[in-house]
């Protein structure tokens, strides 16, 4: 039997319910039954396959942010897909507080939680120095610490008052999150792979947009399948060989070059000329990712000058703690206009793949690669 066929038994399986491991440090709320797959998902046997993955970060807009999300989830159901939604704790718990109508949605829509972090966490490349020098056995304790306490904004200590990391998303969401990704490298990223495996993640990332190899699109670390990804629709040098978000080109004369569903016509085309002929050919993974404030605001995220001394509207340098809470926000509001635009956008691109490929999230992939 193909791995494909295998793969539409499994996700016709899916639509019964199908519990998710539970969480044993510290204890969860009791999980909640794994949402079923859209009937409407079923399987294209000879499409790519797309995974829209949606970056929430944006604790400082929580409003904001709570509002974008609820228009996804709204997105998403009305043309039968699935999104994969990364939350960092600090916006979980944001919304769990001021938002908690957000959290109720997602806990009963089908969508696939999914688990990220951004700094002070210290295992956000340049936010490290308290790991560095500390044996395996301590590296690994230290990271599963701030998996399950909070973690001070202004200081980058553990607040164990609080719950916090990893497993405070997978209480408050009711299940555990997909994907974790440990960013970093060397030992400091195997001991936090190691760590979230442990506490009931199934993937991790060792690339974001592209890197999956043509002939094993699957592959494991410490228990963890990689994310596979062989191209995206996020950012593309594919129109004029200039690395572009597609969201900030929405308001310039040549947009339509850079709708998502263009860039992902064009990602294909280059796809069947790498492929051709080679007995490994296959359907790529195809990654459509932004993040929730990519929508609603213009240039660096509201937490950056927080964290980082800031060029343009770009990061630079990281700050050293205590960090200053109160530092100038840098982002802006888009215009009425140019939002609209942006949303039309994306829509296009979810209408098309829900016609067209196979849209899969984290959880789907997982079983898929089994």
């Amino acid at each position: 039997m193909s791995r494909l066929v295998v793969f539409v038994v499994i996700l016709m399986l899916l639509t019964a319910a199908c519990g998710l491991p539970a969480i044993t440090t510290p204890q969860p709320a009791p999980p909640l039954s794994t949402p079923s797959t859209p009937e409407s998902a079923a399987p294209k046997t000879e499409a790519p396959y797309l995974s829209l993955i949606i970056n929430v970060h944006d604790w400082t807009h929580p409003a904001e942010s709570a509002d974008i999300l609820l228009r996804l989830v709204d997105l998403f159901e009305r043309y039968g897909v699935r999104g994969d939604f990364y939350f960092t704790a600090e916006i979980t718990r944001q919304l769990a507080e001021k938002h908690p109508q957000v959290i109720e949605r997602f806990k009963h829509s089908n969508m696939t939680i999914s688990y990220h972090v951004r700094p002070p966490h210290p295992l956000y490349t340049g936010f490290d120095d308290r790991l560095k020098g500390l044996d395996d056995a301590a590296l690994y304790q230290t990271l599963l610490d701030y998996e399950t306490y909070a973690l001070d904004l202004a200081t980058g200590d553990l607040d164990r008052s609080r719950p916090g990391g990893y497993t405070y998303v997978a209480q408050v969401f009711g299940r555990n999150p997909v994907v974790a990704p440990a960013p970093n490298s060397g030992r400091i990223k195997d001991a936090g792979q190691r760590v979230y495996a442990a506490l009931g993640a199934q993937m991790t990332l060792l690339y974001h947009e592209e890197g999956t190899e043509l002939e094993q699109p699957f592959v494991y670390v410490h228990g963890l399948l990689v994310r596979p990804s062989d191209f995206s629709v996020t950012r593309n040098t594919l129109v004029d060989g200039t690395d572009h978000f597609w969201w900030n080109m929405m308001s310039r004369p040549n947009a339509a070059d850079y709708r998502p569903l263009r860039l992902l016509e064009l990602g294909l085309e280059e796809w069947e000329r790498k492929t051709a002929g080679s007995p490994y050919a296959r359907q790529p993974f195809i990654t459509a990712l932004i993040h929730e404030n990519n929508f609603y605001r213009r240039g660096a995220e509201g937490w950056t000058s927080i964290y980082f001394t800031v060029e343009g509207s770009k990061k630079d340098t990281p700050l050293p703690p205590p960090w200053n809470l109160s530092a100038p926000d840098l982002s802006k509001p888009r215009p009425a206009g140019e939002q609209a635009a942006i949303w039309q956008a994306y829509e296009e691109l979810v209408a098309y793949a829900a016609a067209h490929l196979n849209v899969l999230t984290a959880q789907e992939i997982v079983i898929m690669a089994k």
